[in-house]
């Protein structure tokens, strides 16, 4: 499953695509279709792919690599449209993409929850995931716990772009670890899947004030 619709549209004489909430229930989810032009997802590729290493040693969790984005206006580009997405969202611009290669050899990436708190303060509380490539089969990204426990898939999508808070945003837990984003990356059955992912870290009240406001309707696309 794809997790939902999305689309393209031309305002104001550019190109935007929408960004679709996936899910009614559960955490707050999104999929942009069309996010990243061909030109754009092969210069993540090439820009990284010389520097890729094994993400742990005698493990099946792909290569991967620190992508530094800045000086690089294609992207500077591709950061400064997710961020996009969450204008209300008051968070410094993060200074690399880790970039993701699982080859078709069953490589996945066990479950897991993004969530961090880093030594100054700010914590990890948005995953934004370009998709790099369209593996013909396999490397969905699965969340069991989502859509009010009835499980939700990201399937891998050249140009397309999936988000997710992994922070809960009302109630008396609002702000804290959200579990109900525990997600894998399926094992790669057929294909080689990229990925290219932002990490959004912003410190508690910033993010509270953002909690009650919705994401943008669209985002520009190139």
């Amino acid at each position: 499953g794809g997790g939902g619709g999305g689309g393209q549209g031309a305002r104001g004489g550019g190109r935007y695509a929408e960004v679709v909430r996936v899910a009614d229930e559960g955490p707050r989810m999104y999929l942009v279709e069309g996010f990243a032009s061909a030109e754009e997802v092969e210069h993540v590729k090439k820009s990284a792919e010389p520097f890729l290493t094994p993400s742990n040693p005698g493990t099946v969790t792909g290569m991967r690599y620190e992508l530094p984005i800045d000086g690089d206006p294609v992207l500077e580009g591709i950061r400064k449209r997710m961020m996009d997405m969450f204008p209300a969202l008051d968070a410094p611009p993060q200074a690399t993409f880790r970039v993701r290669r699982y080859p078709p050899d069953g490589s996945y990436h066990p479950l897991h929850v993004d969530h961090f708190k880093s030594g100054d303060g700010s914590e990890l509380v948005l995953t934004i995931m370009l998709y790099l490539s369209t593996p013909s089969q396999g490397g969905e990204t699965y969340f069991p716990k989502a859509a009010g426990g009835q499980g939700l898939a990201f399937s891998p999508i050249a140009g397309n772009v999936a988000a997710w808070w992994s922070v809960h945003d009302a109630g008396r837990a609002a702000g804290e670890r959200d579990p109900r984003t525990l997600h894998e990356g399926r094992p790669i059955k057929k294909g080689v899947k990229w990925n290219a992912t932002y990490f959004v870290y912003a410190r508690r009240e910033a993010m509270m004030r953002q909690a009650a406001t919705e994401p943008a309707g669209a985002v520009r696309t190139p």
